[in-house]
C-alpha cells in the first residue's frame, strides 16, 4: 500500500491546453512544478475541434458522403502539424508519434468502411469519437518523454468500466476502483514512472466495447481516477482551464463578476446544473462522494493565487447568495386540463413519456389546483416534445391543452445560505417586479440551494444585473 501521506495530483488538461509548442511547454512547466512534491497523473481531452470532426466523419460515413476522406485527412494533418511543432524530427518520440498516428488513422478509415456495410450504431459512434483522446494523450506522453520525464500512456478503456449507455455512459465505480488500484498502486510504489498519462472521455463495458462519458467526460475521467486511488494516496484534482475559476455570474451576461475562491460541492453542482459549464455535474458528485478536493486554475497563469477550490465544506458568510446564474435559451411547456385531478398518475405518465424519449427536464412547476403542470426543457427538444405530446394517447386528446413558449430564460440565485434564510423568494419577486420584469413561473429544488424564476428571454441580461445588485453587490438580508 502506498504511504497515505504521499500526495497524488490528478491533472486534467482540456483541448485549449493542447494547441501548440508553447502550450505543451506550459504543461511541462506545470507538471515539473508539482512533481517536486507529489506524484502526477494527467488526463487529456482531444485537441480542440477533433471530437466534432470525428462525429462528423461518423455521420457522413453512415450516409456514404464523399467528404469522409477529407475529414480524415484534416484530422491527420492537424496532428502531424503538432508533432512536427513539439518534437525533434530525429528523436525516437517523433517517430513513435508518427507511427501511432498512422496506425490510428488507418483504423478510422477501416471503421468508416465498416459503417457503410452494417447498420450505424451508437457503439460504433463511441468507438470513433474516442480516437481524439487516444491521439492527443499519446502525443503528450511522447512529448514528456522527450524532455526526460518518465511518462507512460494508458488508454482509459483498460481502466474505466461503464454501463452500456453509449454516448452517455456511467462508470461502475466499484469495479473500476479495483481495476485502477491493480494497475496503478504497484507503479506508484516503485517510482518507476514520473507521470501516468491517461486518455479522458471514454471507458469500456464489461464486454470490452468502448463507451464515451458525454460532453465534459474528460473532467469525469479525472474524478474517477482520483476516487479510485483515494485510499492509496492523498489525492487532489486540478482542472486546468482557460478561465481562473468559477465566477459568481456569467461574464457574457453580467457587467460585474467576482471569482468564487471557495465553494462547496453542493453549491458547485447547483451552478453546473443551472448554466455553468465549468465542470461536468457527475464529476462533482464523484469528487464529493470521495471527499476529494478540487481546484480550477488558469492554465495561462498557473502560479496565481486567484483560483477556485471546491470541497465538502460549506462556508457561511454574510453573502447568503453565492452566485447568480442562468440558462439563456429554454422552452417552457404547460399542460392544462381539469381532467388532471380525477385522472390518477397523470404526472407519472407525462414524465415516463419524456424520460423514455431522452428528454431532459430543467425545472418542474405545478399549480396548487393540480389542473396544470409546467416544465422546462432544452430549447433543442421543443419540436420533439410537441410531437410526442400531441401524438400521445393521453395528452393528445381534446381535454388537454398544450402550450409551448420558446422565448424564455431561467435565472437562479444559488447559495447554501438559502436553506435557512426566509424571504429569498420575496426579494426575488420584489427586485424583478420593481424593474418591470415579469415572472412566468417559479421553482425551487428539494435541496433548497436555489430559487429559480422563469422570465422572457428579452429580460435575461437585465434580470441578472438586477439580482446581482440585490443579493451580491450590497449586504444581503
Amino acid at each position: 500500500m502506498v504511504n497515505r501521506m504521499k500526495d497524488l495530483v490528478v491533472m486534467k488538461f482540456g483541448g485549449s491546453c493542447l494547441k501548440n509548442k508553447d502550450s505543451f511547454q506550459q504543461i511541462a512547466k506545470i507538471v515539473k512544478h508539482y512533481l517536486a512534491h507529489s506524484r502526477v497523473i494527467t488526463v487529456t481531452s482531444a485537441l480542440n475541434g477533433i471530437t466534432d470532426k470525428l462525429l462528423e466523419f461518423y455521420t457522413k460515413s453512415c450516409s456514404e458522403d464523399n467528404e469522409c476522406n477529407l475529414i480524415i485527412e484534416e484530422i491527420n494533418n492537424i496532428h502531424i502539424k503538432l508533432i512536427y511543432a513539439i518534437l525533434d524530427e530525429d528523436s525516437a518520440e517523433f517517430h513513435q508519434s508518427r507511427s501511432f498516428l498512422q496506425k490510428n488513422i488507418e483504423e478510422l478509415i477501416q471503421l468508416g468502411q465498416v459503417i457503410r456495410l452494417i447498420r450505424p450504431s451508437l457503439d460504433i459512434q463511441d468507438l470513433i469519437s474516442s480516437y481524439g483522446e487516444k491521439l492527443s494523450t499519446f502525443i503528450l506522453s511522447q512529448f514528456l518523454k522527450s524532455i526526460d520525464l518518465r511518462s507512460h500512456y494508458y488508454s482509459s478503456d483498460t481502466l474505466i468500466i461503464t454501463d452500456d449507455n453509449f454516448s452517455r455512459a456511467l462508470p461502475l465505480l466499484e469495479e473500476t476502483e479495483a481495476l485502477i488500484k491493480e494497475k496503478f498502486v504497484p507503479s506508484l510504489e516503485n517510482n518507476a514512472t514520473d507521470i501516468h498519462c491517461i486518455t479522458g472521455y471514454f471507458g469500456s463495458t464489461t464486454d470490452k466495447k468502448i463507451t464515451t462519458l458525454g460532453r465534459g467526460g474528460s473532467d469525469l475521467t479525472a474524478a474517477i481516477i482520483a476516487y479510485s486511488l483515494r485510499t492509496a494516496c492523498n489525492c487532489k484534482i486540478i482542472y486546468w482551464k482557460d478561465v481562473k475559476g468559477i465566477l459568481n455570474a456569467d461574464p457574457k451576461l453580467s457587467d460585474k463578476t467576482d471569482l468564487l475562491k471557495q465553494i462547496s460541492y453542493v453549491e458547485a453542482k447547483e451552478l453546473s446544473f443551472f448554466g455553468s459549464k465549468i465542470l461536468h455535474p457527475l464529476c462533482l458528485d464523484i469528487n464529493e462522494k470521495g471527499n476529494i478536493p478540487s481546484e480550477i486554475r488558469s492554465f495561462e497563469d498557473p502560479e496565481s493565487n486567484e483560483y477556485t477550490t471546491i470541497t465538502r465544506e460549506i462556508i457561511q458568510d454574510e453573502k447568503i447568495v453565492k452566485a447568480i446564474t442562468s440558462i439563456y435559451q429554454l422552452s417552457m411547456v404547460t399542460i392544462i386540463g381539469d381532467t388532471m385531478i380525477p385522472l390518477s398518475g397523470t404526472a407519472s405518465k407525462l414524465f415516463s413519456l419524456l424520460g423514455n424519449n431522452n428528454i431532459n427536464l430543467v425545472f418542474i412547476s405545478q399549480s396548487s389546483s393540480e389542473n396544470n403542470i409546467t416544465f422546462g426543457i432544452d430549447f433543442e427538444d421543443s419540436k420533439k416534445v410537441s410531437f410526442l405530446l400531441r401524438n400521445s394517447e393521453l395528452f393528445g386528446k381534446q381535454w388537454f391543452k398544450i402550450k409551448i413558449d420558446n422565448e424564455i430564460s431561467l435565472v437562479a440565485v444559488i447559495g447554501a445560505g438559502l436553506l435557512h434564510t426566509p424571504g429569498i423568494a420575496g426579494k426575488v419577486f420584489t427586485s424583478l417586479g420593481d424593474n418591470n420584469i415579469n415572472i412566468k413561473a417559479i421553482a425551487q429544488g428539494s435541496s433548497e440551494l436555489n430559487f429559480t424564476a422563469i422570465i422572457d428571454r428579452s429580460n435575461c441580461k437585465k434580470a441578472i444585473k438586477v439580482l446581482y445588485n440585490a443579493f451580491i453587490n450590497r449586504p444581503s438580508m
